[in-house]
């Protein structure tokens, strides 16, 4: 379905909502007053007949002899009215005027019609009618419906006594035909139905034009997205009319064709250099795999290598133990032949560490347990060069799933090397704290800062290097062995250092978290 039927049908409906409210306000209106119109018709009526009746029974209760208790009085008046022609020629004329009364009936105390405008029934008994009160307190849709399809009348009735008496003597009652009020209505509804139908029909007429002309500008924009998607850039065209809000929106949809078409000239671009960068990787991978195959190469070098640096200590040791206190200049040149072999041998150990894989055994780890040992473990060393050690940690157990001994290892690397960047003194701070991660998991952060010198700037990317060391005597392995532990365990560490005020480093790990 097009948008311009769903907009006609859209309008019409609005429209036909729309008159069937005001018609429906107006037939409530209209109903409304045409019941209370004739409920004060008929009281009226009724107090003009009570008024009649009252004026009549006095004027002509002299000519009879006079009643000497209220039965004989009761006796008088409905021999009066029941007797008097004239009496019912006026009931008859009452009925003249034009409106929407039945007929008009006077009841005696025994409930038998005494005078009416309708003479058939005199001497009838009095027929009862829904009250004419009652039905108009009804929803107005009710009158309208019983009006459309009940042809029942409504009567109004005034009790009228004698004295002081409770019991009435006669009932009048004022008849309200169903009939005349229906005719009275039906002119009315013709009118509401010829005006809402012209509504309506001028309303399809009206959107069929203004449709076919409002709708012109976004058939243009329609045909400017099409090009857009083509990867076209539309030019400059006539506005043919078009509002300024409309041409607006055109120019912009040029500008976003314009952005379009360079975004996918970008995407192209993007795409031939992830083309490239997995071509990069797959050389790079397959460099990997040969320095891999050369690690496990140079390993087995390596073990070979350590056997005869063992071999060379050891005859060392027996051409020393052989010589017994020899000249000072060749004791110098097996010292020197010594400290050759154990740098060798620890050079060696480091390269097979790194070389061969790591076995990782995971288990439940309190890291405030463990980082509490490490502190206990160096806070003596520390204390003899006048450090000041702060430990904090969650009261709670920190556990996460980890190998103790990798951990610990990589936690005193980080607090040994702490203290001795301190050797005038200072203050080491351990700090360990429950973070919340990006995602729904916990995770724990380990921060160890000392007050130091702090680590020069053009040092700092060389921190986590094999055998980089800037301490006299260091072996350079500490941090390399800490940064491998971390990563081991899905950590991070960083640091952040500053001259002269000290460096702190940060370490992260994902946390066992015990779900309910």
């Amino acid at each position: 379905m097009s948008l311009r039927v769903r907009l006609v049908l859209l309008i019409l409906l609005v429209v036909a909502l729309a008159a069937v409210t005001l018609s429906a306000v107006q037939l409530e209106t209209l109903v409304n007053l045409l019941t209370s119109d004739a409920i004060e018709r008929s009281n009226l009526t009724g107090d003009q007949v009570s008024a009649l009746l009252r004026d009549h029974v006095e004027r002509y209760s002299g000519d009879y002899p006079a009643p000497q208790d209220l039965a004989e009085i009761k006796a008088l008046w409905n021999a009066i009215v029941a007797n008097d022609s004239g009496f019912h020629r006026l009931l008859t004329q009452m009925m003249a005027s034009p409106g929407s009364l039945l007929e008009i009936n006077i009841a005696g105390e025994n409930g038998m019609i005494l005078a009416s405008s309708n003479p058939p029934v005199i001497g009838a008994p009095l027929q009862r009618r829904q009250n004419f009160e009652a039905w108009g307190n009804t929803p107005w849709y009710r009158r309208l419906l019983d009006l459309r399809t009940r042809h029942s009348d409504w009567e109004i009735t005034l009790p009228l006594g004698v004295g002081q008496q409770d019991q009435p003597v006669f009932t009048i009652q004022v008849v309200t035909s169903s009939v005349f009020l229906r005719e009275a209505l039906r002119p009315q509804i013709v009118w509401l139905g010829w005006v809402s139908g012209g509504a309506i029909g001028l309303s399809l007429l009206l959107t069929m034009l203004v449709t076919t002309r409002a709708l012109r500008p976004v058939k243009r924009i329609e045909d400017t997205i099409d090009r857009i998607a083509q990867g076209q850039i539309a030019g400059s065209q006539p506005d043919g009319g078009m509002s300024k809000e409309f041409r607006a929106v055109e120019n912009k949809l040029n500008l976003l064709g314009q952005k379009y078409q360079g975004a996918r000239e970008d995407a192209s671009e993007l795409r031939l250099n992830v083309d490239r960068l997995l071509e990069r990787m797959a050389s790079q991978l397959d460099v990997a795999t040969r320095l891999s195959a050369i690690s496990r190469l140079t390993g087995g070098v390596a073990h070979e290598i350590k056997n005869p640096l063992n071999a060379i200590a050891l005859r060392l040791e027996l051409l020393r133990a052989r010589l017994g206190d020899p000249d000072p200049e060749v004791s110098g040149q097996i010292d020197i032949l010594s400290k050759e072999v154990l740098r060798l041998d620890r050079v060696v150990k480091t390269f097979l560490d790194f070389s061969r894989p790591v076995e990782v055994h995971l288990e439940d780890v309190d890291l405030s347990a463990l980082t509490r040992e490490v502190i206990e473990f160096v806070t003596p060393q520390a204390k003899g060069t006048n450090i000041q050690v702060e430990f904090s940690a969650p009261a709670e157990p920190a556990l996460m799933r980890g190998d103790s001994d990798l951990l610990k290892q990589a936690v005193l690397n980080l607090v040994i090397n702490a203290v001795d960047a301190m050797p005038e003194g200072g203050q080491l701070r351990v700090s360990l704290e429950r973070g919340r991660a990006e995602k729904t998991d916990d995770k724990l952060i380990l921060e160890v800062s000392d007050t130091g010198p702090g680590i020069l700037p053009e040092l700092r990317d060389k921190v986590f290097q094999l055998y980089f060391t800037t301490k006299l005597g260091g072996s350079g392995i500490g941090l390399a062995m800490t940064y491998r532990a971390v990563q081991l365990h899905n950590g991070t560490i960083s640091f952040k250092s500053e001259a002269d005020r000290g460096t702190t480093f940060r370490l992260e790990f994902p946390a066992n978290v015990q779900h309910a």
